[in-house]
């Protein structure tokens, strides 16, 4: 073997190497980013089923007094967002009405397993309930009104970033 055949057959070693390097690293970054899709796809899916089950309840607990006739804003849970959230005997998920998942605080274990390590892979799931005005419903409103936004936010060490989700409750009467 000549001196030039033994530099390309080094040079050919060589390419082949940088090849394969370049292979296996596209495909880790592929791997990592199937990875982040389905984490946050089951991120989308525990925000929106809290948001469904909220949706389900009456939009505030005066509505079960039917004693009462809601003619104003002014007959609903108060503004301050100490006076959101359960009331009084009220733990998740047995809430009655909308603002009882303000601060809300979930850990979910259950949802999926991570991949790479098979140890069930932790969701924080946190939610906050404000009233907001219907021209504006991404600006917290200081009064009360016919409107109450749900913010829900799930986290997990295992997603690059946190999943946020809004949506609008909005309190409907017959007029007379």
């Amino acid at each position: 073997m000549t001196t030039a055949q033994t530099l390309l057959s080094i040079g050919a070693i060589m390419l082949l190497t940088f090849l394969i390097l370049r292979f296996n690293s596209i495909q880790i970054t592929s791997s990592e980013a199937a990875y982040n899709a389905k984490f946050g796809i089951v991120a989308n899916s525990l925000a929106n089923s809290l948001i469904e089950e909220a949706k389900d309840k009456v939009f505030d607990a005066v509505v079960f007094d039917t004693t009462k006739t809601i003619s104003s804003p002014s007959a609903f849970s108060p503004t301050a967002s100490t006076n959101f959230g359960p009331e009084l005997g009220e733990v998740y998920p047995n809430f009655d009405d909308f603002d009882d998942y303000h601060n809300l605080f979930v850990l979910d274990t259950l949802s999926l397993k991570n991949p790479t390590t098979g140890k069930a892979t932790a969701f924080e799931i946190r939610s906050t309930v404000d009233y907001v005005n219907d021209l504006t419903p991404d600006v917290k409103s200081v009064n009360r009104t016919y409107h109450k936004r749900l913010t829900v936010a799930v986290y997990s060490n295992a997603m690059v970033d946190t999943v946020k989700i809004a949506t609008v409750f909005s309190f409907w009467t017959l007029l007379e």
